[in-house]
């Protein structure tokens, strides 16, 4: 039996950290590439971007290196909640992962 030469998916928890590494150093395109392209977010606003397009504008302001550092990371009713500090104050971030993409991102302040 051979290998089908692809690689397994990422751990849930292995794709959310990644993300904000990626967001962290200012590596936004390595961040899009983990959400699937029909991926919603939600911002601690309220206000939800549906698509990768809809979500590469709302995340336009981490195109430069941030200080953003995980504090806690925990599975939670089937989805990743992580919680996060930056210079904004501390958020919450609940991610819905599948196949090692993220189809879901809801944000809250802490």
């Amino acid at each position: 039996m051979g290998s089908s030469g692809g690689s397994a998916p990422l751990r849930a928890e292995e794709v959310v950290r990644r993300f904000y590494d990626f967001l962290a150093r200012g590596r936004l395109v390595d961040a899009l590439n983990l959400f699937t392209t029909d991926a919603k977010l939600q911002d601690a606003k309220g206000r939800e971007s549906s698509g990768i397009r809809a979500i590469t504008s709302s995340l336009l302001t981490y195109r430069v290196p941030q200080d953003i550092a995980v504090e806690e990371m925990e599975p939670e009713d089937g989805e990743i909640r992580a919680t996060i500090r930056s210079p904004g104050g501390r958020s919450v971030g609940r991610f819905s992962v599948a196949r090692g993409r993220i189809k879901s991102l809801r944000m809250e302040r802490a």
